[in-house]
């Protein structure tokens, strides 16, 4: 059996991992064969500053019968492809929406960063920010900052808890 997709719409609470990393994730199928689990982790990641997280979504590969076997994240265009069916994706993006919340919520850094994993996104690649902007304001936080670094053309964010 190849891989198939089933995505999870009732994810666990969100936990840390041994990095201090607060993640939720949620499957987004299976492939039996090869005891294979793939998973969208949705990360708040500790930065330098210690009340700071980066946010991060991407996918990962889960070994089914070895919870220690786990692949990094993959924050591809095809990662996406072959993973998630292109009429779910919205559904997925709603999914990652509320996986941030859940993630904000528990923690409440005192601020947040973001950036693209590609360089020189046109805008239409750009518009699932937007939504995801909007979970983040929807957690009590303000858009600090938001610009395209001129040398690697990659967009960043920088959230603060309204106060």
């Amino acid at each position: 059996m190849a891989y198939e997709f089933d995505v999870e719409v009732d994810p666990d609470e969100p936990f840390t991992d041994n990095l201090g990393t607060e993640i939720v994730e949620f499957a987004l199928g299976y492939d039996t064969d090869a005891d294979l689990v793939v998973v969208m982790s949705v990360m708040l990641v500790p930065v330098d500053d210690p009340k700071a997280h980066d946010l991060r979504f991407g996918i990962r590969e889960k070994s089914a019968t070895q919870d220690w076997k786990v692949s990094a994240p993959d924050y591809t265009k095809e990662g996406v492809d072959k993973y998630v069916p292109r009429e779910w994706r919205t559904f997925v993006l709603m999914r990652i929406r509320s996986a941030i919340q859940a993630l904000v919520t528990k923690v409440k850094p005192d601020s947040i960063t973001m950036e693209t994993y590609y360089a020189g996104l046109e805008q239409k690649a750009l518009k699932k920010y937007d939504l995801v902007c909007a979970a983040v304001y929807g957690c009590g936080y303000d858009l600090g900052d938001q610009f395209r670094d001129p040398e690697s053309q990659k967009n960043y964010w920088l959230f603060t808890k309204q106060v």
